[in-house]
């Protein structure tokens, strides 16, 4: 029962953390388009926007859980190799630990490391994202293959920087600036390629 409930905790302080390093992530992307994300987010776009952005790749997805799975099962493994020298030289921990202790301990040093690693990932791809996207828009090195249908008829070609679930974000061919619209009452069809 104590087991269920760490795991517990852990699962709704690593989901609250995933949340804080979303939001981080998405306003970085955007704010190097020019547009200021949390004023067009709603709460559900809040807390959906970190499982997008995991599940956004097949392989991104995979190596997540990989490494999910390694952090919560090495310290177990780790535990019976604690009498080796190696062992001893590397993690110097007590020696009147308890092997629960040791495991303890070293899957907080690996949630740690995990933490850092997630927040490298989320950080790095939105200013990178966004960087990139920002230095395509001055080049003027955008393609538009996307094709929005409004409800009145109009179809225009875009490039489509984002959506979430009330607004689309993209660039008209004669536009540098990042248009915003609301999805419902105003778009009928997106042709995202």
């Amino acid at each position: 029962m104590n087991n269920v409930k760490s795991f517990q905790e852990i699962l709704s302080i690593g989901y609250i953390y995933l949340i804080a390093i979303g939001i981080l992530s998405e306003s970085f992307y955007y704010s190097q388009i020019g547009i200021n994300i949390l004023s067009y987010s709603s709460i559900l776009d809040v807390l959906i926007s970190p499982i997008a952005k995991l599940t956004s790749s097949v392989k991104t997805l995979i190596v997540f859980f990989v490494l999910l799975f390694l952090v919560f099962q090495l310290p177990k493994l780790l535990v019976k190799k604690r009498e080796k020298n190696w062992f001893k030289k590397r993690l110097k921990l007590e020696e009147n630990l308890t092997d629960k202790e040791v495991e303890s301990t070293l899957l907080r040093s690996f949630l740690f490391i995990f933490s850092i690693m997630l927040f490298g990932f989320f950080i790095g791809t939105g200013m990178g994202q966004g960087l990139g996207t920002s230095r395509k828009i001055e080049n003027n090195d955008i393609k538009y293959h996307d094709h929005i249908t409004f409800l009145d008829g109009e179809k225009v070609n875009v490039k489509i920087m984002g959506v979430n679930s009330s607004y689309i974000f993209y660039l008209k061919e004669d536009n540098k600036t990042v248009q915003i619209t609301p999805i419902n009452s105003v778009v009928k069809s997106i042709e995202n390629k």
